[in-house]
């Protein structure tokens, strides 16, 4: 029939099925496609881009703007856009107020910090340089310090301080040392001269500098938090001399009492050293030799050693007014009667400072009391006595004194006394570097233990007696017995020695049991015990411990 279009044979038969299954007729798309397109709908068809002609035919595509590119240029150029969105304009962090309209620098109040819209790094402010630095995080160094010290009973005007975490100390005066370096530690040593041992104290100067150096040195420390360099460092130590001797003169006018100082600053890896007067101190090494890390400060021909670089002396030192005894030192800390504008001779408060920065070679450093240190024979002896008690330092310490009183013989008044550190893991560096042991919740340990007079309880029960030693004639006791010991590759003499001097019940166990505590966790016998205990290796003798129950020696078992 005219005008009308013939459907095709398959389109028929699916018809016909569509009715045997009860559907009235053809689905719709099927007639769509059998059909074929409609004259009449071409010229409404829309072109693409490209093939209308169109120039801009790539807005049209979703990956707009790459196509036909490579791969790997598509990603180089990402990177590059993302590299140019990261240097552009930084986002003020939190609580940063800008210092001046137009300049890049913001303070946050709060943390006393400011911070850069140019690189976004922290900053601090140098008033001394008059200029912005890098705020520093200290590092935590991996490396190990034993410090130990020793006094004769009779060294009245001696007096030393050992600040093992300055940090602590810092914050208990309310300020942060956090920008340092770790360990960070003060060590001093004050021999005093010309004190009154017969007052209320042998010497008012060195008992004032124990007291207050700290108090000068920390808000330098914690007044920059930035990097502390060498030259910074030596000019702080400098000062806080300079500001003490000028406080105790200050207030205690007509007090003719002085002392000789020698003070060793640590920060990591790093000791400053400062002395003042004639205190010796050597630096130890590894291989046994030693050194005097600065000279005495005494007038010229009062040390043995003087050769042409004697020390500068205003005033041609060495001559007392008056009827005092004479003055040997050219440099000191009181001594106020030494230090008026017309003085003769006029002593300096400025200490020599140095700093020593420490590698695997240096096994130690020791502070010496002038006359010990003449006595055992100088450096010498140090070393030896180093050498063969590390890493016990306060067995060293102690191993000095004793024998500076069998070569005397009689000390008298002389300031007998020493303080020796120990130095390990030097090579470690900062403690990111190495993988860190976790620490033992329990050692099992045996222990000697001598009571002293000073002791909570001075009762021995396992002789039934009442203890009237001193502390130093304890501690002298259990030297030898270390002495002993070190030469025992096994735990036979140490447990003979137990047996036979212990003062602890545990003595009289069986066996290789002599002398056990069995499992131990911390905080049983306090913190100093657990300082050592847990930090010794198994099989290992540890530095004589002090207690309120008495002076141990540690072995620890398991």
């Amino acid at each position: 029939q005219v005008g009308v279009r013939a459907h095709p044979a398959w389109l028929i038969q699916a018809e016909g099925s569509n009715r045997s299954n009860g559907m009235s007729g053809p689905r719709a798309h099927e007639l769509r496609a059998a059909m074929g397109p409609d004259p009449k709908l071409a010229h409404e068809v829309a072109l693409t881009g490209s093939q209308s002609g169109n120039s801009r035919h790539w807005e049209d595509k979703p990956n707009a703007g790459y196509s036909g590119t490579p791969m790997w240029k598509i990603k180089a150029q990402l990177q590059e856009q993302q590299a140019s969105a990261q240097t552009g304009p930084l986002k003020v962090p939190e609580g940063f107020k800008q210092v001046e309209k137009g300049k890049p620098m913001y303070y946050n109040d709060k943390r006393q910090v400011y911070w850069s819209g140019e690189d976004g790094k922290t900053y601090v402010y140098d008033a001394v340089m008059e200029k912005y630095s890098l705020l520093y995080d200290g590092k935590a160094f991996d490396m190990r310090i034993a410090v130990g010290s020793c006094f004769h009973e009779k060294a009245f005007q001696a007096r030393h301080v050992l600040v093992k975490d300055l940090a602590k100390a810092a914050q208990a005066m309310r300020m942060s040392v956090e920008h340092l370096d770790r360990p960070c530690a003060l060590y001093a040593l004050y021999e005093g001269h010309r004190g009154k041992p017969g007052s209320g104290s042998a010497n008012v100067c060195a008992e004032f500098c124990v007291k207050q150096l700290h108090q000068k040195l920390l808000p330098k420390l914690s007044a920059f938090r930035g990097f502390w360099e060498d030259a910074r460092l030596e000019v702080a130590m400098r000062e806080s001399f300079e500001e003490l001797d000028t406080e105790f003169i200050e207030k205690h006018p007509g007090t003719t009492d002085g002392c000789c100082a020698t003070v060793a600053l640590v920060t990591g890896a790093r000791v400053v050293i400062a002395t003042l007067g004639d205190v010796a101190a050597v630096v130890c090494m590894r291989n046994g030799e030693a050194e005097e890390f600065a000279k005495p400060h005494v007038a010229p021909g009062l040390d043995s050693d003087d050769d042409d670089e004697e020390e500068d002396v205003p005033n041609g030192g060495g001559i007392q007014p008056g009827n005092s005894a004479p003055i040997q030192w050219t440099r000191s800390l009181g001594d106020s009667d030494f230090k008026k504008t017309d003085s003769a001779p006029k002593l300096l408060s400025t200490p020599e400072v140095k700093v020593l920065h420490l590698e695997p070679k240096h096994l130690g450093i020791a502070f010496v009391c002038r006359a010990l240190y003449n006595a055992i024979g100088k450096s010498t002896a140090v070393s030896t006595v180093s050498k063969r008690c590390a890493p016990r330092a306060r067995m060293a310490a102690g191993a000095l004194v004793d024998a500076a009183v069998q070569w005397l013989g009689q000390v008298g008044d002389l300031g007998l006394g020493s303080i020796v550190v120990f130095f390990d893991r030097i090579e470690d560096g900062p403690a990111h570097k190495r993988a860190r042991k976790e620490d033992p919740s329990q050692v099992r340990l045996r222990h000697i233990l001598l009571k002293h007079r000073e002791c909570k309880s001075t009762m021995d029960k396992v002789r039934n007696k009442q203890v009237k030693r001193s502390r130093g004639e304890a501690e002298r006791l259990l030297r030898a017995v270390l002495e002993e010991c070190q030469n025992d590759p096994g735990t036979k003499i140490f447990t003979q020695k137990c047996k036979d001097m212990s003062e602890c019940q545990s003595c009289l166990k069986a066996g290789e049991l002599v002398g056990d505590l069995s499992w131990v966790k911390p905080g049983k016998y306090g913190q100093s015990f657990d300082d050592v205990a847990f930090a010794l290796s198994v099989g290992q003798l540890s530095d004589l411990v002090d207690t309120d129950q008495g002076v141990h020696i540690i072995l620890r078992s398991a």
